[in-house]
């Protein structure tokens, strides 16, 4: 019977409750419900019909207040923020009542849950920042026995490293997360709503990582366990990663298939955020199958959602890119002004909602060229309206102040390669005086006598493999086999037939830095006295240079290379002509 009335809730939630929320009140069929069971119907339905979870939400804070039940209370106003997050709308209210309302309590769950949503939601605005800040918060109010709520915040710290594109850092956290899942589920204590929402988390960041196969991989996965679970808060947004990767590997029919089956999902959940990606894809699998004509109404939809819900995404810049041409092919000028237009206002609401990532994204339609082409359109459209030429301005403004942050930006990526360029060639082993000043100091191996006068952290010296570990990282400086490609710290202790954590141990204490930062910064360092005295490597293109020293793409080498030295390669390599 309980299962009938749940079934009866969820479906028809209308015979209950108003549907104003500000007159919601609990009917008397369900005030002798408990909360397990209203906060069941709320799970039930959340990610799946978020109008509906956002009114089980207000009816738990509503039966907590009534009860005056402080933890109630804190999970209605928790699930509220949550939901309201989905929907793009403003869950700020609610997360700052929950801070207030449990700042003094010292639950298995408050604080640090309060301090989580505000995360969430500052996360979901590009505020990353603010996003880490609340989860440093949580973590420092998290209680030793709350694992869940350990691994949890780690999850949401590896989803704040996806969003600011650290996709290598954050996937052993959404690995842990799953291993933590999985491991309940093999001991029979399976969450199936988290161990589901894992799954689809590796999904994600493979797809982000371009590893394609293993993110249709668990995308499989995750679909199969959301049908053996019965819980289907995830089921669309795996069908969307499973289509998107089959896109990549180019199997557009069974791609085009599954992404029209999302559409449903998403907008009966008002998430417009993915409906506009997954309008992009359809338009990107209709361009790669040349049906132009098909492939502009999905870049169109894609546009229309993006200007209606505020939604601008990097990954569907592009679009415009097939829009702008496809006009400019046709000779429809207003309709080129028009996406020119909608470009340029979707690159500064991007610019200024990401204003605290590194990467720089290379465009094909950079503002440059985009002002050039506006000012053409422009002239050839005589009569055109007094609102252009006040947008013209205003662009106008944003470009030439782009510009100038930009020439001071290469002005100092100049200087410093100026400076790089100007040091002379290091001995094979270089000394002191004659280390690069602007880029961190060259790894070399240290003598046994250097050895001695720099005393150890900790007993690592007195360890019996010590001496032989020493001898096998001067080796592998001395080969230079830190140019082989996908060394990693695991690989190189096999190699060197030792413990994982005992070698990231040895090279943090011995070279002073992380095995990441010492692996860039042999590589930086070999790069930069190799094309001071190699004439024939400086006119290899980047990508080739990245290859050649152990880097898998230009985009890592480049930023290992700016942090490093504080400019960046072609700067170093102008400089050095």
């Amino acid at each position: 019977m309980k299962k009938i009335h749940l079934i009866v809730f969820t479906a028809f939630p209308f015979f209950f409750f108003a549907q104003s929320i500000k007159g919601l009140h609990i009917p008397d069929s369900l005030k002798n419900k408990s909360y397990q069971y209203i906060e069941e119907a709320y799970n039930k339905v959340f990610q799946v019909d978020n109008d509906k979870a956002e009114l089980f939400a207000n009816y738990i804070l509503l039966k907590g207040k009534k009860e005056n039940n402080k933890d109630i209370i804190f999970d209605g106003y928790y699930n509220i923020a949550r939901v309201k997050n989905l929907k793009n709308e403003n869950g700020h209210p609610y997360a700052d009542s929950l801070i207030a309302a449990s700042k003094n309590v010292k639950n298995y769950d408050y604080p640090a849950k309060s301090h989580i949503i505000k995360g969430i939601l500052f996360n979901n605005e590009g505020r990353y920042k603010e996003a880490l800040d609340e989860y440093t918060i949580a973590i420092n109010h998290n209680r030793t026995e709350n694992k869940e709520q350990f691994f949890y915040i780690n999850k949401l710290i590896a989803i704040l490293k996806t969003a600011t594109e650290e996709y290598e850092e954050a996937l052993p956290l959404f690995l842990k997360y799953y291993e933590y899942e999985n491991d309940k589920v093999k001991a029979g204590n399976a969450d199936a709503k988290n161990y589901i929402a894992s799954i689809f988390s590796l999904a994600n960041i493979y797809t982000k990582c371009k590893d394609y196969k293993k993110s249709t991989e668990f995308a499989d996965l995750g679909l199969v366990e959301c049908k053996k679970y019965n819980n289907y808060s995830n089921y669309s947004y795996l069908l969307m990663i499973k289509g998107i990767s089959l896109f990549y590997l180019k199997d557009l029919p069974a791609s085009y298939k599954i992404l029209q089956e999302v559409e449903k999902g998403l907008v009966n959940n008002k998430d417009y955020t993915n409906l506009g990606v997954l309008y992009y894809y359809l338009g990107k699998i209709k361009h790669a199958a040349h049906s132009e004509n098909e492939a502009i109404e999905f870049f169109k939809k894609a546009d229309s959602i993006s200007f209606m819900f505020k939604t601008f995404e990097p990954v569907k810049r592009d679009g415009y890119e097939f829009l702008i041409d496809y006009y400019k092919k046709k000779g429809d000028l207003k309709n080129q002004l028009k996406y020119i237009n909608n470009l340029i206002y979707s690159d500064s609401v991007i610019t200024i909602n990401r204003k605290n990532l590194s990467k720089e994204i290379l465009k094909k339609y950079d503002t440059p060229l985009l002002m050039k082409e506006k000012v053409s359109v422009i002239e050839k459209l005589n009569n055109q309206k007094t609102w252009l030429i006040a947008a013209l301005l205003f662009i106008s403004l944003l470009f030439i102040f782009i510009i100038r942050k930009n020439r001071k930006k290469i002005k100092e990526y100049e200087k410093q390669a100026k400076v790089l360029s100007e040091k002379p060639l290091m001995a094979s082993v270089p000394q002191k005086e004659t280390k690069i000043e602007s880029i961190a100091p060259v790894i070399h191996a240290e003598t046994a006598s250097e050895r001695k006068e720099k005393a150890p952290k900790s007993d690592l010296s007195t360890h019996p493999k010590f001496k032989i570990l020493i001898e096998k990282i001067e080796q592998f400086e001395k080969s230079k086999s830190f140019l082989t490609k996908n060394i990693t710290l695991d690989s190189l202790s096999k190699d060197f037939d030792t413990n994982r954590d005992y070698l990231s141990k040895l090279v943090n204490e011995v070279k002073g830095k992380n095995f990441s930062q010492y692996l860039n910064e042999l590589r930086i360092n070999y790069i930069v006295e190799e094309l001071k005295s190699n004439e024939k490597i400086r006119k290899h293109t980047i990508a080739a240079i990245a290859d050649d020293i152990g880097y898998n793409n230009a985009e890592s080498f480049t930023n290992a290379f700016k942090k490093i030295t504080g400019t960046l390669p072609s700067y170093y390599i102008k400089a050095l002509h």
